[in-house]
């Protein structure tokens, strides 16, 4: 899919978090691909489902990346952890992702990186790494990868920061795991560009908004996307870039929000 994109910007691809029924309005605006979450696309109905996957051959557009890989109800940290369900969970969640063609699976999942009450929290990292495991076998049984998404301490308890996200991979060493960063994360988390450029390697997703309010991008909003961009150049980086801002029009906010970041990424 990669070589068709017609925003290749130094082999940059820009896509949007969206949900199944915005396929359409993504590609009318403009974008490479789609980020969905698994979870909306299992709670679809089958004829929803195929209008989906129609919309998706009609456009070229397809979910290149997903997120969301567990429900709510299933824990990996602490006493009440089942091996049985996880199992069940990830069988459906990357069956499901194959059938979209995804390339890439994010590893979000908030509520299930909160820590029990009175659990030991070295016990809880022990756990997420072998969950993080778990994920490098299913990742490859499906031909896919896994991109670790740091998310912010008022949403999650382990792993809110990209440099935390990236000493994990590094030292697990597993050839499916990488790196997704998040610029409204690391906002609120008051990490900086050279924290994301220390990276390098390992850094294959990256989610941009107006870190105020987790808006779309717009020109002269404030923010200097221009900068990111100057950091992923430098660091050589050739992946996926989504929009992750909350659209309140889709169409409009999502066709301004594309015009922006290609214009920071050409004017880097």
């Amino acid at each position: 899919m990669s070589e068709k994109s017609p925003n290749n910007i130094e082999g940059i691809r820009f896509g949007i978090c969206a949900k199944p029924d915005q396929i359409e309005a993504a590609a009318q605006a403009g974008y490479d691909y789609v980020e969905l979450d698994l979870n909306d696309v299992l709670r679809m109905d089958e004829a929803a489902y195929r209008e989906m996957a129609s919309a998706m051959e009609r456009t070229g557009v397809y979910a290149e990346v997903v997120c969301g890989l567990l429900p709510g109800n299933v824990p990996i940290l602490g006493e009440n952890v089942s091996a049985k369900r996880i199992h069940a969970a990830l069988d459906r969640s990357f069956e499901l992702a194959r059938a979209l063609g995804a390339e890439l699976a994010l590893f979000d999942c908030p509520a299930e990186r909160m820590l029990p009450p009175s659990f030991d929290p070295a016990m809880a990292w022990r756990q997420l790494g072998n969950f993080i495991r778990m994920l490098q076998s299913y990742a490859a049984d499906a031909g896919l990868r896994v991109a670790l998404l740091p998310l912010r301490r008022s949403v999650t308890d382990l792993m809110n920061y990209v440099t935390e996200a990236t000493l994990i991979s590094a030292m697990l060493r597993l050839d499916r795991v990488g790196v997704a960063a998040s610029g409204f994360n690391m906002a609120l988390e008051a990490e900086s560009l050279p924290q994301l450029k220390r990276t390098g390697s390992l850094l294959w997703h990256m989610r941009l908004s107006n870190v105020l309010g987790n808006l779309p991008p717009r020109m002269g909003d404030g923010e200097d996307y221009a900068a990111i961009f100057a950091a992923l150049r430098e660091m050589g980086y050739r992946g996926r870039v989504t929009m992750e801002g909350a659209c309140r029009d889709f169409a409009s906010d999502a066709a301004g929000a594309l015009d922006c970041l290609k214009a920071a990424a050409e004017n880097c």
